[in-house]
């Protein structure tokens, strides 16, 4: 996995070793003999045992049978056991190139051990075979060249130096893997932390916004009523201590995530709430009426919370900068989306030019759940606000 874009923290990089060219080189390398490998094998003891036969002079009738020790070999991978049996019966019929058989029958025997599913199947196969070559051969086995002993003491060493450094290489390549993998979760966990502080940032604001406009709308309207009219100011300041009151509410329930607070169990806002939205901004002195159309249905949280702060945010903009001009709230429920509107009849100067941080959020959230927002002055007058959300 590898992050990019906005999801990935900044000054962090992860790099994929594996894409190195001399890892590349010895992949390909790898897959290669694995795949045609003991294709190779069975003719370079082919050819071997060919080789052997001519040095000795065997007649041309004859020639051929050191081939049923060697071409078995093609397949012993998959067939470890048949392979076995099928070398030991071609060196027993052959006896063409003694030296090239044996060495068959020991990659047959190593075969047996490495790949072989029964453990004690490949055990009772070499004990019936040595038994059957002492029977038959008398145990003899033929007599190595003196040319040939120095090959036959370090090829041996070789070989297990290359198995020593093959598993070795294997175990880097295992720790490589599970520290690229540490290194991919510990960008995970980065990425969902900044994107869930983003989210409780753009919580904080919609109702931290909302909140102290209805607050301040409140605290100016009382403050303007107190000598005239003092029953309209005392329901003035009592809305300014109820909204107050529901903004530490918000507060708590949102700092709960962060473990400051003791998280608050109550449901997220909805759409159930808009009605009492709507009565608070109206009760702040913004004249707005709220329209609800189409078969009103439970949707998804997210959509619902979504559509609720989208309505949240652009009451708080009317309210703060339309001059308490007119406004109006839809909800309209579709067969496949839900959209909400928001339509106030005068200006906006705050948010004319949709850059603002409240108009950020509202496409953010319409945008986790895959709706698309629209925010910007109307035909003739006024600023509107529509979102289209997917059911």
């Amino acid at each position: 996995m590898v992050l990019c874009g906005p999801d990935r923290p900044r000054g962090l990089h992860l790099w994929d070793d594996s894409l190195t060219p001399s890892r590349a080189y010895s992949g390909r390398v790898r897959r290669f003999w694995l795949r045609y490998g003991d294709y190779v094998l069975a003719g370079i003891m082919s050819v071997t045992a060919l080789a052997e036969t001519a040095t000795e002079g065997q007649s041309d009738r004859r020639f051929f049978l050191c081939l049923l020790a060697t071409v078995p070999l093609a397949w012993r991978r998959r067939r470890p056991l048949a392979v076995l049996a099928a070398v030991a019966a071609g060196a027993a019929i052959s006896r063409q190139a003694p030296y090239a058989e044996i060495v068959c029958a020991a990659i047959a025997g190593y075969s047996v051990g490495a790949y072989g599913r029964w453990w004690w199947a490949g055990l009772a196969e070499l004990f019936v075979i040595a038994v059957f070559i002492i029977a038959v051969f008398g145990g003899g086995l033929p007599r190595v060249p003196d040319w040939a002993g120095p090959f036959i003491v370090l090829m041996p060493l070789w070989l297990g130096g290359i198995a020593i450094r093959q598993e070795r290489a294997r175990a880097a390549a295992q720790g490589e893997r599970v520290a690229r993998l540490e290194r991919e979760q510990e960008l995970t966990r980065q990425a969902a932390e900044a994107a869930e502080r983003a989210r409780i940032a753009r919580d904080l604001h919609d109702v931290v916004a909302h909140s102290v406009s209805v607050m301040v709308v409140q605290a100016g309207a009382a403050r303007h009523v107190v000598e005239h009219e003092p029953d309209r100011s005392l329901e003035a300041l009592r809305a300014v201590e109820d909204t107050g009151r529901e903004a530490m509410r918000e507060l708590r329930r949102i700092l709960g995530v962060l473990g400051d607070t003791e998280p608050e169990l109550g449901p997220q806002p909805a759409l159930g709430d808009v009605p009492a939205l709507v009565e608070s901004v109206r009760k702040a002195g913004l004249p707005v009426e709220l329209a609800i159309s189409g078969e009103q249905r439970p949707v998804g949280g997210g959509v619902e919370l979504a559509a609720y702060r989208v309505i949240q945010e652009a009451l708080t903009n009317a309210l703060k900068h339309s001059g308490l001009a007119p406004t109006r709230v839809g909800i309209d429920y579709r067969p496949d989306e839900l959209k909400v509107e928001v339509l106030c009849d005068g200006s906006v100067p705050a948010a004319r030019n949709g850059t603002g941080r409240g108009i950020a959020g509202m496409r953010e959230r319409v945008a986790s759940v895959g709706g698309r927002l629209e925010a910007g002055p109307g035909v003739q007058r006024g600023y509107n606000v529509r979102a289209w959300l997917p059911l």
